[in-house]
């Protein structure tokens, strides 16, 4: 059994952002299938409000449209916001292979731009979505006019100290055997475990990023998708981000513990044409911890 310590570590890195959508905040709700090669085609799951330039908000791991509830609304306003669920999490297809790399999500969401004949995007990702992000520019080399800028949330976008993380994550049957507990519990523990350490957790928020737990397949996706994020987890992780040559806003939390200041520092000195913008009174979640900060930033971006 996985020690108290290694638990905790395997907490903070999964995340657990399981959300449920967003009920009454969305305009319109579709399912759109996309393709990529060496995977079979899944159905994503997309939800959509606004008019204006398109903004494509990305989850982090386990997370869904939930995970946006409360920024989306001002986004809205004026712009066209486009959430998707990627494979594997939320009402998205949640097939039981093993292609759920951050590579193999920005290959789907690349397809969904092109079938959707989008132009101009500007891409938000948080945490895991962020890695999924910089990928999916970098499926753009050849089209530059699709992603126009990016907006990367505390991303394990670099190589991490996961330290016992990786021995939890691959010992037989343990990942599996945690996912049975009840989602709402694993939900709230994950929740605190993530968020600033006197912030209470509402319990609305707990049953929401849970929801999506009951579904089949839900458990595998979380799996394979955390082992995907640890096997990157290389030296050479971050080789082609000088490529993407777009405005990006680097967006972090000081006293993030899941993925530390100094990486998205980093990252933000690798990107050609990145700024880091820092966020006080957070842990790794700024869209429900510092929802109003979050978007201070985010405003000042887009209105450039």
């Amino acid at each position: 059994m996985a020690s108290r310590v290694q638990a905790a570590i395997l907490s903070g890195l999964v995340i657990v952002c399981l959300g449920a959508p967003s009920a009454g905040v969305w305009a319109s709700t579709s399912r759109i299938e996309v393709t990529a090669p060496g995977q079979a085609p899944a159905a994503l799951y997309v939800e959509e409000a606004g008019d204006g330039p398109p903004l494509l908000l990305l989850h982090g791991l386990g997370a869904s449209t939930f995970t946006w509830r409360h920024i989306l609304p001002a986004l809205a306003r004026d712009h066209h916001v486009i959430a998707l669920d990627l494979k594997g999490f939320g009402r998205s297809d949640k097939p039981f292979d093993d292609h759920y790399s951050a590579a193999d999500q920005a290959a789907l969401v690349a397809d969904f731009v092109r079938k959707r004949g989008l132009a101009g995007v500007t891409l938000i990702g948080h945490s895991f979505g962020g890695t999924v992000a910089l990928l999916t520019a970098l499926e753009f080399k050849q089209e530059p006019e699709r992603i126009a800028r990016l907006v990367v949330i505390d991303a394990p976008a670099l190589k991490q100290n996961f330290l016992g993380a990786a021995e939890v994550v691959r010992a037989p049957l343990a990942p599996y055997l945690a996912m049975t507990l009840a989602p709402e519990f694993a939900a709230r523990q994950l929740l605190r475990a993530v968020s600033a350490p006197r912030r209470k957790v509402p319990e609305a928020d707990v049953v929401g990023y849970a929801a999506p737990y009951s579904s089949l397949g839900s458990s595998h996706a979380f799996v394979a998708t955390t082992k995907a994020i640890l096997d990157a987890n290389t030296r050479g992780m971050g080789s082609r981000y000088p490529e993407i040559r777009q405005p990006t806003l680097v967006v972090w939390c000081r006293h993030d513990r899941v993925v530390p200041l100094a990486t998205g520092s980093k990252l933000a000195r690798l990107l050609p044409n990145a700024h880091l913008e820092i966020l006080n009174r957070c842990n790794h979640l700024p869209q429900d911890e510092v929802t109003d900060s979050l978007l201070v930033k985010l405003q000042a971006f887009l209105e450039r």
